[in-house]
């Protein structure tokens, strides 16, 4: 094991220690090791999985249930306004969530892109659109 990155696997085994803030069977939730921001919480899933919507509906559900309990836990007890949500999802190959305090726009940051043209936005939105 690479005490400098370890795995969220290492974790979720105890071979790495964390401050665990909450758990259940199929979850961990814990403070990030390099956090983004004071109070930075990350929630993963003990089974790993690679991706995240290739999770079953009643496993992503059940990750969103529990996100949502840690993440009102963080707003109540933290002094934030806010908890904000981060997945990425590419990097790192087990199916995590960020949870940041926050107390303002702009303490997380994304770099935004130029603006998209008028046709193209309306390609993509036609590939995109769910017919009900």
């Amino acid at each position: 094991m690479n005490k400098a990155s370890p795995t969220f696997a290492d974790i979720v085994a105890g071979l790495q220690p964390v401050e665990i803030v909450a758990s259940d069977r199929l979850h961990l939730a814990f403070l990030a090791l390099r956090p983004m921001r004071s109070g930075h919480v990350i929630v993963v899933r003990r089974a790993v999985s690679d991706y995240l919507f290739d999770l079953p509906p009643d496993e992503h559900a059940a990750l969103w249930r529990f996100v949502q309990v840690v993440a009102q836990t963080m707003k109540d007890r933290l002094p934030c306004e806010r908890v904000c949500v981060s997945v990425i999802g590419w990097v790192v190959r087990h199916v995590h969530v960020h949870l940041l305090p926050t107390d303002a726009a702009g303490q997380v940051t994304l770099t935004d892109g130029p603006p998209l043209p008028a046709a193209e936005a309306s390609a993509i939105a036609k590939r995109l659109r769910v017919s009900e």
